[in-house]
């Protein structure tokens, strides 16, 4: 019996010790980095700046190889959001925060500019979905049928399972403590 406390007692505190790490990296901020510049884009949720290769958090835009149909005529669709990604960047430098990184080692970051918050203008133009964030944008986008959601179209990740490309991980751009809880323990 006193076997048993003794292994729940570690476990209580394990489990205390790995919620004061989690809410000291919460108000640090997560240790994330800050980058300013000007940008060039890659794709229409992807950039570099200053050597580093930024994929913009909560949202995800067509592949730019990606075709869609609007109007009964074949749509570039992936090339056009990288155009609009591209546009936007030359409104003036942009700050990126980022909040880690992917499976491809680019910063995973919220990025603005003059032009606002880059990810919410992307979607809420109706060149990219929502991935983890930006719902509200979709929904306006859906709403006045802006973009993708004027054409017919296949989701990004769906367009890359179907054309064997690499999928992406929704980006949860800013996980709660109890998310963070629930990784610790595997759940």
């Amino acid at each position: 019996m006193g076997l048993t406390r003794r292994a729940r007692d570690v476990g209580v505190a394990m489990a205390i010790l790995a919620l004061t790490a989690l809410i000291v990296v919460r108000v640090g901020g997560g240790g994330g980095e800050t980058f300013t510049g000007a940008a060039r884009a890659a794709d229409g949720d992807t950039l570099t700046l200053d050597g580093h290769r930024i994929r913009l958090v909560g949202m995800d835009s067509p592949e730019l190889t990606q075709t869609c149909r609007r109007d009964g005529a074949d749509w570039r669709c992936g090339a056009a959001a990288r155009s609009r990604l591209a546009e936007l960047l030359r409104e003036g430098p942009i700050t990126c925060r980022t909040q880690g990184t992917d499976k491809y080692d680019r910063w995973l970051a919220r990025c603005e500019n003059t032009a606002g918050d880059l990810g919410a203008r992307m979607v809420r133009e109706g060149l990219a979905v929502a991935y983890g964030g930006y719902e509200d944008e979709e929904q306006f986008a859906r709403a006045e049928r802006k973009g993708l959601w004027g054409a017919e179209f296949d989701m990004p990740q769906q367009w890359r399972r179907t054309n064997g490309r690499p999928q992406e991980d929704v980006h949860d751009a800013e996980p709660g403590i109890l998310d963070g809880i629930l990784r610790v323990f595997g759940l």
